[in-house]
């Protein structure tokens, strides 16, 4: 059950406490206590920009009573409004009525398939506060000369019947005179598959640690891997298809400035793998990688699964547990080096046949991030002499071009977007294999990190169509700070958002999304809708192509660029429901 909780300002930050509030009983309705407006000027592009944290000193005119957004069956739609009071906000409290078709008199679309939420503000780094986590809550308290932001997820039936649905919106709150939109939910004649059926390769990379840190859970109990339930529900829902585990400790150590080589993010990933050595044999414990695997495969991940640490961010280290003395070594080694290729031969041998027993061996592919062809040479040789099974399988990597022939799934940094080149993409795919791409800190824009337009994250699998890739890569699902709504920088290398696309939940009740995980989730859709032209009328239909042409992902966000977007995506649409249906 949702805890039912109220947003209430302190100094720099809104943070969550539960209480409730009402109208008082002797108050006087004010007619102008709310002011409010569509940020963007047209609801169906509002969710595209972040409301600022300072209400306008004059709101946009309005210039209607009504809101009207459009989707497809299977599919979702967001929106959001902004409202502002002059004296202050007690209670602010939103809700949908019922969506009725207009030839039917009955409640078609029920409120609960539209969520409200109420984005709140977290420090920007720059001494001001940005909108990002979505918050849900049974009402809000604004402060005079605040805005608040509402965000709405219209999440459409796949067995809706294609036409327009009326409501209202409804914006309340104590002493106030409540304000009603019209709204206009139109849903097209087009179905989208469920995510696990859609074509969009998505891998985003899950730590379990934090988790069980934000949660205050033993690492690996049956508690911690509980508490993982929401976020891999979270992560099925938007169709990610890998488990992403690791295999050694702490793979992506990098060289702070105080020299100590030490993890990128605050909390170091630990090995579900225990390794020990008695000075002549290895052994391998599997029992926590299972489970993590298991659960996450339960959870409607996969099908594949990646394994990352053969070779190490940026050094090599190995970590393990000294059987005789109890002792954890934790000591660099060279690639190649005779403790390497010892240490590892043993690990893969073992590697292999386990996953060959608990019948994943297909599904197993060796992961390395950004690390040179050199390299990658010498761990595909020692992979092939001790685990031919894996060495066939092909690795999953991310970086450069020149990961190419060890891959079968391959993420080109957007970075080097000039760099790629369509020939190897165009013939990856004809060999069967996965090529996608992904963003980091770089570049400021498009991408997920929070300063950027929320446009910027709808965008990215555009630019996969565009390219002619499978999907996307994110290094960071839920690599949080120690802080997040308080203090969301913990590495000063990343921008703010670069390392997680959710925030941690209160109370065990698991993410909170963001606005550009959001966006993130409609683009994924638009993905969909032009894969689904390409297979119903070839990748060369003229609309599907003038889409892809009109939208560029790297464009300046503004007005032009939102309504290009949208009627991109409305021309795909109508070309969808004009042809016929296989």
């Amino acid at each position: 059950m949702r805890r039912r909780t109220l947003l209430t300002a302190v100094p720099a930050l809104s943070v969550w406490t539960a209480t409730t509030s009402a109208t008082s009983a002797n108050a006087q309705p004010r007619p102008d206590a709310l002011k409010v407006w569509v940020p963007t000027g047209d609801f169906a592009s509002s969710s595209f920009v972040r409301v600022p944290r300072a209400a306008p000193d004059s709101l946009p005119v309005k210039a209607s009573q009504a809101l009207s957004v459009s989707g497809v069956r299977g599919g979702h739609a967001s929106g959001q409004l902004a409202v502002a009071g002059p004296a202050g906000i007690k209670g602010l409290r939103v809700r949908v009525t019922p969506l009725t078709a207009n030839d039917a008199g009955t409640a078609a679309i029920p409120a609960s398939d539209v969520q409200v939420r109420y984005p709140s503000y977290v420090p920007d780094g720059q001494g001001g506060l940005i909108a990002d986590p979505l918050i849900e809550a049974a009402s809000v308290d604004v402060g005079a000369g605040d805005a608040q932001p509402v965000w709405f997820t219209f999440t459409i039936p796949d067995d809706a019947d294609a036409g327009s649905y009326r409501g209202q919106v409804v914006l309340e709150a104590d002493d106030a005179d409540p304000v009603r939109y019209d709204l206009d939910l139109r849903v097209a004649d087009v179905t989208l598959p469920a995510p696990p059926e859609r074509g969009f390769h998505l891998n985003v990379w899950l730590q379990p640690d934090t988790i069980a840190d934000h949660h205050g859970l033993e690492p690996w109990s049956d508690d911690h891997v509980d508490a993982m339930r929401p976020y891999l529900r979270d992560l099925a829902q938007r169709g990610q298809r890998v488990v992403n585990t690791t295999i050694t400790e702490d793979p992506w150590r990098v060289e702070w400035p105080d020299g100590e080589w030490r993890s990128q993010t605050r909390l170091p990933y630990r090995s579900p793998v225990d390794w020990t050595y008695d000075g002549h044999d290895w052994v391998f414990g599997f029992d926590n990688w299972d489970r993590l695997v298991e659960r996450q495969l339960a959870a409607g991940i996969g099908p594949y699964i990646h394994a990352y640490g053969l070779l190490g961010f940026r050094r090599d280290f190995l970590i393990y547990t000294d059987s005789r003395t109890g002792e954890t070594i934790d000591k660099q080694v060279g690639v190649g080096s005779a403790v390497w290729a010892d240490a590892w031969s043993a690990f893969l041998a073992a590697f292999e046949k386990h996953v060959r027993d608990r019948g994943w061996l297909d599904s197993v592919h060796l992961g390395f991030d950004e690390r040179p062809a050199d390299l990658m040479r010498q761990a595909l040789d020692l992979t092939e002499k001790a685990a031919p099974a894996l060495a066939r399988n092909g690795f999953a990597g991310s970086g450069t071009a020149e990961a190419d022939p060890f891959t079968y799934d391959l993420a080109l940094n957007y970075s080097d977007f000039d760099d790629w080149s369509q020939e190897l993409i165009d013939r990856r795919r004809a060999e069967g294999k996965l090529t996608s791409f992904y963003t980091w800190s770089e570049p400021a824009y498009p991408n997920t990190v929070t300063h950027a337009a929320p446009l910027g994250s709808r965008v990215l699998p555009w630019q996969s169509a565009k390219s002619g890739l499978d999907g996307y890569l994110r290094w960071a699902y839920n690599s949080w700070p120690e802080e997040p709504y308080h203090d969301p920088i913990f590495n000063p290398e990343f921008r703010q958002g670069d390392e997680y696309l959710v925030y941690p939940g209160k109370g065990g009740q698991g993410p909170v999304s963001k606005i550009g995980w959001e966006l993130f989730r409609d683009g994924q859709e638009d993905f969909t809708l032009l894969e689904q032209l390409a297979a119903r009328d070839g990748a060369d239909n003229p609309v599907r192509r003038e889409a892809l042409n009109s939208v560029d992902p790297a464009a300046t966000p503004d007005a032009t660029t939102h309504k290009a977007l949208l009627e991109a995506r409305a021309a795909v649409v109508e070309e969808l429901q004009r042809l016929p249906r296989q």
